[in-house]
């Protein structure tokens, strides 16, 4: 088997070469329909001059929008000084409740240092004992005015309650169970 074309097969020869009939209409429709789209797109500027440039109708709407924009500029400007106003009083206030709660912390210093004084002078008297007098000191000098010894406190002692008086008591229940007797019948 061989792949070879049997010499059988005819043989075609290409008939000489024509061009195929141009076809012109497509191409002169595409520039026919570009020159209208220009042609309406000139006549559209031409009669709306004010496109490309400003018109005074527009000077007009930009003085409204001027006015606008300088009533808006003053409102926030008013805004943005009461704010400002308020941030100042916050200040002053804080510095205010700075300056008090000094003064508190000054006061709280000079009591504790006036607590811890007084306590150690009370814990010195209470360790150290009242000096003895000497027998000579026993005649007051003249120019001292005597002094009355101070008055001992008496201790009473205290009473005791008097005992409570024993209440019959019952059967007690546990865990709920229910109870049979009478309290009456169980004291004798």
């Amino acid at each position: 088997m061989s792949i070879e074309s049997p010499p059988s097969w005819p043989v075609v020869d290409r008939p000489p070469f024509a061009p195929a009939p141009r076809r012109r209409w497509p191409f002169a429709l595409f520039v026919a329909i570009v020159l209208a789209l220009a042609g309406a797109g000139a006549g559209y500027v031409w009669l709306n001059p004010g496109l490309f440039s400003q018109s005074a109708g527009r000077e007009d709407g930009d003085a409204d929008s001027r006015s606008n924009d300088k009533a808006i500029m003053t409102d926030l400007l008013a805004a943005q000084q009461k704010t400002a106003d308020d941030l100042a009083a916050i200040d002053r206030a804080i510095a205010d409740q700075q300056e008090q709660l000094k003064a508190i912390v000054s006061q709280l210093a000079n009591l504790s240092s006036k607590i811890d004084s007084v306590r150690s002078t009370a814990s010195q008297a209470s360790v150290t004992p009242a000096p003895l007098t000497a027998p000579s000191a026993a005649m007051p000098s003249a120019s001292v005015p005597p002094v009355a010894p101070a008055a001992t406190a008496r201790v009473a002692p205290k009473q005791k309650k008097p005992p409570r008086a024993t209440s019959p008591t019952g059967p007690i229940s546990v865990g709920g169970a229910p109870l049979n007797a009478a309290p009456d019948a169980t004291v004798r």
